[in-house]
């Protein structure tokens, strides 16, 4: 009778999935921990303008932009 790898190898599926999982998770923590570098690296002047779209500032005595 055919057997699946997973069992030939020791290893159930949850196994597998587990280790699936938490390497997802690893990899997840590098990409949060590398983004908020990134974004506490940014000056503030940088972070304040980049906060509010051009388009969105409205003049007085201007329509806004369509």
């Amino acid at each position: 009778m055919w057997q699946s790898p997973y069992v030939n190898t020791g290893n159930g599926l949850g196994t597998a999935l587990a280790v699936l999982v938490v390497g997802l998770m690893a990899i997840g923590v590098v990409f949060l921990i590398l983004g908020g570098a990134l974004y506490l690296d940014q000056g503030t002047d940088e972070r304040s303008l980049s906060t509010i779209p051009a388009r969105a500032v409205v003049t007085q005595g201007s329509s806004p932009a369509r």
